[in-house]
């Protein structure tokens, strides 16, 4: 097979994978994670699937986890891909 088809295929196959993660759930409702005067900055629940992650306070977090290891939620400094403001100094840069 030659290289530009090599090259085609492997940038479909890119795009595929891009539009299925935009497919997930974007943001948490900020009504699931407890009562008003809690602290803001605790992670989405066990359950909760999607890529991103907006706290009450408007942070928004992205979902990373390592083979082996648990989920953890890193901060993202400017989401507007996911329609929520940048990042202000409140945000923990993990959850």
């Amino acid at each position: 097979m030659p290289v530009r088809s090599r090259l085609t295929l492997m940038a479909l196959a890119l795009c595929a994978i891009a539009v299925g993660a935009l497919a997930q759930p974007v943001i948490a409702p900020a009504t699931q994670l407890g009562a008003p005067g809690t602290d803001p900055h605790v992670p989405p629940p066990q359950s909760y699937s999607g890529q991103w992650f907006t706290t009450p306070d408007r942070c928004t977090y992205s979902r990373t986890q390592a083979p082996g290891y648990p989920v953890r939620w890193i901060l993202v400094l400017n989401p507007h891909h996911v329609g929520t403001p940048p990042a202000h100094r409140g945000c923990p840069g993990m959850l």
